[in-house]
């Protein structure tokens, strides 16, 4: 069964990977996403993006949709009270167009995913959390149940599309251990940000420097 672990803060990356049971999207494609938010409202890309991942949800649902996936928050919430505005878990399983449900826990910043998956002839619900052993199976009402709980607070996402292409996961994609970057007798590794951060980094260290003198 599809399972990609947790690698630095890219759970949003991991719950997309995880809910289409394929790695076609890529960190790129969700920095073009934080891009392409700044172009259609001057936010920028720095509030949806971070040096490690960290990703906002706009970006994280922005990636989806430029994929060509509709994306529908499932909750209307309010001061007093949270609903279930879309159709019920339980019906859209037997969808063929069901892809599965984007899951954003804003009390940590995490994103997970509920994916549908056929089991000898039968489709059954699982819940997949990249910082878990593996796929948990989990019923439609438990899922709703969360959702609509104030204390769980789940920020559902249906997401509705064709099959994404098969991709891999990588073999790299496993974390360092912990005594590769504290041990004085490892080396550390090398690694330099894309071009697109530094600028956007550049950008935003020079708006900060400047309103300092205003």
């Amino acid at each position: 069964m599809f399972f990609e672990r947790q690698f630095s803060q890219e759970c949003g990356l991991h719950a997309i990977h995880n809910m289409f049971k394929s790695a076609a999207v890529t960190r790129h494609d969700v920095h073009q996403a934080c891009e392409s938010i700044q172009k259609k409202t001057g936010d920028s890309t720095s509030n949806h993006e971070s040096y490690s991942g960290d990703w906002s949800c706009e970006a994280i649902l922005e990636t989806i949709r430029t994929k060509g996936y509709v994306v529908e928050r499932a909750v209307h919430s309010s001061t007093s009270s949270r609903v279930w505005s879309k159709p019920l878990i339980g019906d859209l399983i037997n969808e063929d167009d069901f892809r599965g449900v984007i899951v954003y826990q804003p009390f940590n910043r995490h994103f997970t995913c509920v994916r549908p998956e056929t089991i000898s002839g039968e489709k059954y619900l699982y819940y997949v959390d990249s910082m878990a052993r593996g796929p948990i199976r989990i019923s439609p009402r438990l899922v709703t149940r969360r959702c609509l709980s104030k204390a769980y607070q789940w920020e559902p996402y249906i997401v509705k599309g064709p099959e994404m292409e098969f991709v891999p996961i990588k073999e790299n994609s496993e974390p360092m251990k912990i005594i590769d970057y504290c041990s004085r007798a490892s080396k550390r590794p090398k690694f330099t940000p894309s071009s697109e951060f530094v600028k956007a980094w550049k950008n935003t260290n020079t708006k900060s420097s400047l309103s300092l003198y205003r």
